[in-house]
């Protein structure tokens, strides 16, 4: 099967997100997210992608690579709280149902981001790489530890 690759990208200037769309034809996923920048001193940092299947068949994420950076990798993950202790476990697929939308989020499912420093106010090229063979180029801005908490307090509606 040839391996076919779309690339599109646009700024959601309300979200600090960007939003890839995807021909409906092959592969109907649209994609928010973000990355968190590298702090200090740490080897890994981390994503968060909203994945949603605008089509009609189930979509499998296999895998996710960083484009454009051989020596960094991008692994699907997720956390799990037993008797009061949190771990990461790695995933080997998430599943994303028609018509539904996979959220990421800290805590649960993300993805870890190894070997590269991210640094904020740049963006973070992945390719998502699906069960079907296709593939799903995104770019996702990285955004700072202080940014992030702004962002989080406005959302609850914390009066300042």
């Amino acid at each position: 099967m040839r391996k076919t690759v779309f690339f599109a990208w646009g700024l959601l200037i309300s979200s600090l997100f960007y939003t890839v769309g995807v021909s409906a034809l092959t592969n109907p996923l649209l994609v928010e997210g973000y990355a968190r920048e590298t702090p200090p001193g740490a080897p890994m940092s981390a994503a968060y992608l909203s994945l949603h299947n605008t089509g009609e068949h189930l979509l499998q994420l296999t895998a996710v690579e960083l484009s454009g950076d051989t020596k960094g990798s991008a692994n699907l993950h997720t956390t799990e709280r037993a008797q009061g202790v949190s771990r990461m476990r790695p995933l080997e697929k998430l599943a994303i149902a028609a018509g539904e939308k996979l959220q990421m989020v800290p805590g649960g499912v993300h993805l870890m981001i190894h070997g590269v420093r991210l640094r904020a106010g740049e963006s973070l090229p992945l390719r998502l790489l699906f069960a079907d063979g296709s593939s799903l180029e995104v770019l996702v801005p990285i955004m700072g530890r202080k940014t992030l908490e702004k962002d989080h307090h406005r959302h609850h509606g914390s009066a300042g």
